[in-house]
């Protein structure tokens, strides 16, 4: 038994009360929940509203609201939200440490007595040319109005971006220079990959 688009967007009312505000966490868990409810009312002869019921009660656990001091210290997630993406977060995190310690062990071993003014200055301008073109995405990704696990991944990516970008004009030296290059390399990839598949679900979402 196919649902109405008055059933369906019930189904949406209700995600979106309990905190799943990001558009891709929502389709695909609407669609499942609204397959599990077309089942139960044709298996049980069930009406929409105790199908329904009784398929949130089984998400009742994945929904419920959580925190988690390795996302976000200033919002609650749904569960399911907050073990998607500490997946996320644990890889990046890790990344970054990782770039953080090599660029500390590099500099310490071979370049410590490394001062060269052009190479402060070309690093300047990369990273000053980087921080425009990031911030251009975020303004198109602004500019959307859509929300997406990828685009808050962006933000909070672009927003430490930052911070390394306010330290290279506080802290000039070569140490600083190079412990944010190695920090830029390995954001970069985070921010280009979460702005592609943020950009890559708004289309697909806008084409249906």
């Amino acid at each position: 038994m196919k649902l109405t688009s008055e059933q369906i967007n019930k189904i949406d009312i209700i995600l979106e009360k309990l905190g799943l505000d990001f558009l891709d966490f929502k389709l695909e868990i609407k669609d499942h929940i609204a397959c599990q409810v077309e089942e139960e009312m044709e298996l049980n002869q069930s009406d929409f509203n105790e199908a329904l019921l009784l398929v949130l009660k089984q998400w009742e656990q994945k929904l419920v609201l959580s925190e988690s001091v390795f996302i976000s210290n200033k919002r609650t997630f749904p569960k399911i939200v907050i073990n998607q993406l500490f997946k996320r977060f644990l890889i990046y995190n890790i990344a970054l440490v990782v770039s953080f310690l090599f660029g500390i062990l590099t500099f310490n071993n071979f370049l410590k007595d490394f001062e060269n003014e052009l190479f402060t200055k070309s690093f300047r301008w990369i990273f000053i040319f980087c921080f425009f073109i990031f911030s251009a995405l975020k303004f198109k990704i602004y500019q959307g109005k859509f929300k997406t696990s990828y685009s808050y991944m962006f933000n909070q990516n672009f927003w430490l971006l930052t911070i390394y970008f306010v330290f290279v004009f506080l802290w000039n030296s070569s140490f600083m220079n190079f412990i944010s290059f190695s920090l830029l390399i390995a954001v970069s990839p985070f921010l280009i990959y979460s702005f592609y598949k943020h950009q890559h679900f708004i289309n697909k979402y806008q084409l249906v």
